[in-house]
């Protein structure tokens, strides 16, 4: 009965809470120099920032890169309230090692900032490096 009430009573404010959903469109070039074939079929997430420390980022799209590095990875985020865009960033899974090593680790992670930028326009990033945390 108390389950039944409660939810009636939180009903009518559900409608206040709206979630604005806005998608974007990256486009770039990964770069592993250290081993040139590492650079083929990664992984490139885009995500949302969510900076609230109970919550996860959430994934929007993935894509992987072809044989030259290329990628193109599109997907829609949605954040609470109808002020509240997501905040785009790109991460991404390689296997590329670190300059003067040979061995690459299992997986690493390269988080890559991007514009805040949603469609129709689109996100040009630079050639990236991701042997190291500098770019092109």
């Amino acid at each position: 009965m108390h389950f039944i009430l409660s939810i009636l009573v939180l009903v009518p404010y559900i409608s206040l809470y709206e979630a604005r959903s806005r998608c974007v469109k990256a486009v770039g070039k990964l770069r592993c120099p250290t081993d040139w074939d590492r650079h083929y079929r990664v992984t490139v997430k885009l995500m949302d920032k969510d900076p609230l420390p109970w919550e996860a980022d959430d994934e929007m799209g993935s894509a992987q890169t072809d044989e030259d590095g290329n990628y193109i990875v599109q997907g829609c985020g949605d954040d609470l309230g109808a002020w509240n865009d997501p905040d785009p960033y790109i991460l991404v899974e390689h296997r590329c090692p670190e300059p003067g090593h040979t061995i690459s680790i299992p997986r690493r992670l390269r988080v890559i900032t991007i514009e805040r930028k949603y469609l129709p326009d689109t996100v040009y990033v630079e050639t990236v490096r991701i042997d190291e945390n500098t770019r092109f």
